[in-house]
């Protein structure tokens, strides 16, 4: 019996068959999927989907910052790969496989060594072969292969089964059923026969019909009798627990916030007293300090007879040599990093590890320059460097650095030699106290006396002072946040509000409620509150398509934030009580809740305005519902007709763009069509005729040549034979010369 084993290389034809079994099995049934895989199981069809074919995978080239920000988290999160990937968007594997090839490039190795050990040789089996590309089909496949394919498409192709075909017949017939129930129903109440529904269980209360907990409240005229006396033995744990600290700091807040209010009402002053001393007090600007002079006169005597020049120091600023910084890696610089702390010993052994620093891993490399520092040079030269100025040329002053400033830029180490920096220093100092001493004498004298308390505060370390630009920012920051704190809670909230302002939908309809002269005159300042609010906000704030108030609407009053804090306080704490009595929950109810709880409300034709919808019959609701169709089908006009408006002033705008378009694209065809039969024609004809004389002289030339190589060596026999007859005939000559006496 062959034993086969799930896995391997992933071919085409399986990817296909795992894309459409996921389209149908979704991402939480594996098992399923991968029975639709012979070869392959459950964890390795989650592996394949997740690192190769989910659309999210990113397969491009990495980027720059992504590069950087997987050095960065390698280091924060170690062979923590599958956290890091999801950060990059890459996946585990690929954030591996990315990071030793940077190391690898770090290292300086080949990346197509053979005697790579992570390379696969042949005979050995990919560890992961969901992460590569597909191999391609076979041309003649397996028999348990095609037989795969066969059971899968049979099985991707059955969509609707029987037991899907019974559970829809079963819906529809129980559909059919309640509708015929309720038509049933609906015809015998016409017919003035009502029959409720049946009810099986009676011991079942019926939450539509009777109402849960209900108590019938004795019939007659006196009022009934007293219930039990509540036990006074059963005490709560707060009563035994005594009064909090809490609550006892909240009655006297309380107390103070109503001493205050009756405080503002009897003796404003006072009261004004009160807020000033609690307000934070401004803080004033210190007055301009100037510190004591340091040279004294002696010093400048001193500095005169030395004859120090005043351009001295500009001028060995200006002779320093100016050196650029070559530009570095950040990323190999990283990965050499990484690279170098792999290769650290563990602490246990006891030996001492190097810091893994660019300068650690090349030590024979020549060093990289740094950008000089003028100044450092400056200080790094000789004490006599400084007035090189006056007794030689700029070009002079490199012969007095050591060799290693060159590349040093000077002296990186204060504690090399502190003496003869420090001498430098007092020898600049000294420059610039006679730079100071050559200035002009002043001409007139001003007196400036500062206003302010003669015993200010002077801090020793004055802050951060900013400037005009900083204030402004700073204040309209300031004002922003004001200004939305002086919102509404409606326009906070963002809570529906009605399209179009009326002031008959707002009628003040809490007078019916008590008889009270003061409970009518508060109701009517919370009325006109609101109704001011409603105004205020309809024309600062309008809705898209909402109509806003027309009538002129005082400006609001911008109320102070403790006012409103004590305010938003005392409601909290009457919400709170009540609460408690009414034993409500404590958390917020959310919008749709809320909605239910106050209802919804309707348009009334008779009242002309808004009312709840309880309180209308249903004519009335017909009506409600008759006008507001009416008046979406008028915004529907008046948005088609804005519509095609707008279309007729953009077909005006372009109208010559597009018939100008139309005009170029008619004139570049013909164009085209010009060229290719007249230009392109001749420059054809003339190809074909430079090509014939082309073939015609490299014939002749051909011809030309084979002669000329004939006729060459026929002189060349001619002239062989000339010479052998000239030298005979001279030794013929020498011969008879020779015999003559």
């Amino acid at each position: 019996m062959r034993i086969q084993l799930k896995g391997g290389v992933w071919k085409n034809s399986e990817d296909e068959v795992l894309k459409a079994a996921v389209m149908k099995y979704g991402l939480n049934n594996w098992s399923r999927v991968s029975s639709l895989l012979v070869r392959k199981s459950a964890k390795q069809c989650k592996a394949r989907w997740y690192e190769w074919l989910n659309p999210f995978v990113k397969k491009t080239e990495w980027s720059r910052d992504e590069e950087e920000k997987l050095l960065h988290l390698a280091k924060l999160f170690p062979t923590q790969w599958r956290t890091i990937g999801p950060m990059i968007g890459r996946t585990a594997h690929q954030c591996l496989e990315h990071y030793e090839r940077l190391l690898d490039q770090a290292q300086g190795r080949d990346m197509d060594d053979e005697l790579d050990p992570r390379r696969l040789m042949p005979g050995e089996i990919d560890p992961a072969p969901e992460t590569k590309p597909s191999r391609a089909d076979a041309v003649d496949m397996d028999d348990d292969e095609k037989e795969m394919l066969a059971e899968a498409r049979a099985r991707l192709a059955n969509t609707r089964g029987k037991k899907a075909k019974r559970k829809a017949r079963e819906k529809q017939i129980e559909q059919t059923r309640r509708l015929a129930s309720l038509q049933k129903r609906r015809e015998l109440k016409n017919a003035g026969v009502n029959v409720g529904a049946l009810r099986l269980h009676r011991t079942i209360m019926d939450y539509v019909k009777d109402v849960p907990f209900e108590t019938q409240p004795p019939k007659g005229f006196y009022e009934p009798e007293t219930g039990h006396e509540i036990d006074q033995s059963l005490r709560s744990i707060q009563q035994l627990e005594g009064k909090r600290r809490d609550e006892e700091q909240r009655r006297m807040r309380n107390d103070d916030t109503r001493k205050l209010k009756r405080l503002q009402q009897e003796n404003v002053d006072q009261a004004l007293a009160v807020f000033e001393k609690y307000e934070k007090t401004t803080a004033t600007r210190a007055p301009l300090v100037m510190p004591v002079p340091t040279m004294t006169d002696d010093e400048i005597v001193q500095i005169v007879k030395m004859g120090a020049d005043v351009q001295m120091f500009e001028e060995n600023v200006a002779a320093s040599t100016v050196a650029r910084t070559p530009m570095t890696s950040s990323i190999m610089e990283e990965a050499r990093i990484a690279a170098a702390a792999s290769r650290l010993q563990t602490p246990l052994l006891g030996e001492t590890n190097v810091a893994a620093t660019s300068d650690s891993l090349s030590k024979d490399e020549f060093p990289v320059p740094s950008t000089p520092n003028p100044l450092k040079r400056l200080i790094a030269k000789t004490p006599m460097s400084i007035f090189s100025g006056k007794f030689g040329s700029a070009a002079n002053s490199k012969y007095s650095e050591t060799p290693l400033s060159v590349y040093s830029g000077g002296v990186d180490d204060e504690d090399d030699d502190p003496i003869g920096a420090r001498a430098r220093m007092d020898m600049a100092k000294l420059q610039v106290k006679a730079s100071i001493s050559n200035l002009p004498e002043p001409e007139s004298q001003v007196e400036i006396t500062l206003t302010g308390p003669s015993q200010a505060y002077v801090p020793q370390n004055e802050e951060h002072i900013p400037d005009e630009g900083e204030r402004e920012v700073i204040t309209a920051k300031i004002d922003d946040e004001e200004r939305e704190r002086n919102l509404s809670s409606v326009i906070k909230r963002a809570v529906e509000r009605p399209l179009v302002y009326s002031s008959i939908a707002f009628v003040n309809d809490m007078h019916s409620r008590k008889e009270d002269h003061e409970y009518k005159m508060t109701s009517d300042m919370i009325h006109n509150e609101f109704v001011h609010l409603v105004q205020w906000d309809s024309i600062q704030h309008p809705q898209p398509g909402g109509r806003p108030c027309l009538d002129p609407v005082p400006e609001l009053e911008i109320i102070p934030s403790k006012y409103m804090e004590a305010a938003e306080h005392e409601l909290s704490v009457e919400a709170a009580r009540l609460r408690s009595m009414l034993r409500a929950p404590e958390e917020p109810l959310n919008p749709a809740a809320e909605r239910k709880l106050i209802g919804t409300f309707g348009y009334s034709t008779l009242q002309k305005r808004y009312v709840p919808e309880e309180r209308l019959q249903l004519p009335q609701r017909v009506k409600a519902r008759e006008q507001q169709c009416t008046q979406t089908e008028r915004q529907l006009d008046a948005l088609g007709k804005r519509n095609k408006a707008m279309e007729n002033r953009c077909a005006i705008a372009t109208g010559g763009y597009v018939h100008r378009q139309a005009l170029l694209l008619k004139n570049i065809g013909e164009l085209a069509r010009f060229i290719f039969s007249n230009l392109v024609g001749e420059l054809h004809h003339h190809i074909i005729e430079l090509t014939n004389d082309l073939e015609a002289f490299q014939a002749m030339k051909s011809r030309e040549t084979a002669w000329a190589e004939a006729r060459m060596a026929f002189q060349l026999t001619q002239l062989k034979r000339e010479r052998e007859l000239n030298a005979r005939l001279q030794r013929l000559y020498g011969d008879l010369a020779a015999a003559a006496p």
